[in-house]
């Protein structure tokens, strides 16, 4: 399937539209001010843009099916739950340049919506029905949440380039390549190096780059520039 922008940002849409769809049947006044508090401020749905295009190289039909609608719903869901859930652990008062839920509300509040979406996300597993899918989805979770306990215990002193990449990988690269095998097996490898260098070069912009930093940006940049002309993958910016 030779893939056009505009066809992935009609798929986008109707993501966006899936996601809001869910979140729209939530209890209670506070849930739903927060879900379009959070909704209202998405960032550049890149996790999703991910399965999108690894599916349509396995054609039209797989591009367009409702179950890839489904798990980059999926993906962009468990996305958004592990920020409210970051934002906490960091401290940090602002997201994508608006105040953090824990910020305007609370920390419990912040927990608890982040969970919701969890919620979501085992909701569409469900509905999908596949073991291997449900099993690499909570594996990517558990790796999510060993890497930040990893980044926890070595803050202060990241003594090698391999704990970097390893914290890199769980946080940031895992649901990237995750999100890529789910739309095509054969494009994980891709996921991982895209996310591995978003990762790094989002510690750039933060200024919590360290002196591994430059060196892994550019393994990762030769290792995308091998693999990428082989999947043929144009549409991921």
């Amino acid at each position: 399937m030779n893939l056009e922008t505009s066809q992935i940002e009609e798929r986008i849409d109707e993501v966006r539209n899936e996601y809001l769809r869910r979140l729209s049947g939530g209890n209670g006044d506070l849930l739903r001010q927060v879900e379009r508090y959070v909704t209202a401020h998405e960032g550049k749905m890149l996790r999703p843009r991910m399965l999108l295009a690894a599916a349509a190289t396995l054609g039209e039909e797989h591009f367009h099916s409702r179950r890839t609608l489904l798990l980059a719903t999926a993906v962009e869901m468990l996305h958004n739950a592990s920020l409210l859930h970051d934002d906490v652990i960091d401290h940090d008062d602002t997201r994508r340049g608006q105040p953090s839920v824990n910020a305007r509300w609370s920390i419990p509040v912040a927990v608890l919506v982040g969970d919701y979406f969890l919620a979501q996300v085992m909701r569409i597993l469900e509905e999908v029905n596949e073991q291997g899918v449900s099993q690499r989805m909570y594996e990517t979770v558990e790796a999510m949440v060993e890497s930040e306990l990893l980044q926890q215990e070595v803050t202060a002193s990241l003594k090698h380039s391999s704990t970097y990449l390893k914290i890199i990988d769980g946080k940031t690269a895992r649901l990237f390549a995750t999100a890529a095998a789910l739309g095509n097996p054969a494009c994980e490898e891709y996921g991982l190096h895209f996310g591995r260098l978003f990762q790094l070069r989002d510690d750039i912009a933060d200024g919590e780059a360290n002196e591994y930093t430059a060196d892994l940006i550019a393994q990762e940049e030769a290792i995308l520039a091998t693999i990428k002309p082989a999947l043929e993958i144009h549409n991921i910016k």
